[in-house]
């Protein structure tokens, strides 16, 4: 297992993405590049969405910058569940900017299923302690 957030954990997600081959993914996450500034314990991870693919640091001219805590950022991209997104946002928890109209779609975001069996192969090698008292 790989802390959530490591260079590991980033290594090991590029890994499994690379040998999950096609993920067909849905053209509402394909369309859009997303940073996010992650606040963890140990400082802040910058990583990014690029079309629907995890992967650290971040993209010139993405169409939205994010920031969140760690747990909201477990939750959605580890976790698959994008709606803890609209709570963190309404708790002023995530904050966004930039082209808003490209997160539109996202709010009916459902994933293909090879995304769903990426997810999958992402929570059996994903450490996070922190997690086990969230509550969005």
């Amino acid at each position: 297992m790989a802390e959530f957030l490591s260079d590991e954990w980033f290594v090991k997600v590029d890994e499994l993405t690379k040998a999950a081959g096609d993920l067909q993914i849905p053209k509402a996450m394909a369309d859009v590049t997303v940073n996010l500034k992650v606040e963890t314990a140990k400082g802040e991870v910058q990583m990014c969405m690029n079309r629907g693919i995890i992967q650290k640091g971040s993209i010139s001219d993405a169409d939205v910058n994010m920031s969140m805590p760690a747990e909201y950022a477990y939750k959605i991209l580890v976790q698959n569940d994008w709606s803890v997104g609209m709570r963190g946002y309404i708790k002023r928890k995530i904050k966004l900017s930039g082209n808003m109209k490209k997160m539109i779609p996202l709010q009916v975001y459902k994933p293909s299923q090879p995304c769903i069996e990426l997810t999958k192969k992402i929570t059996v090698i994903t450490d996070f302690k922190d997690f086990k008292d969230f509550k969005p």
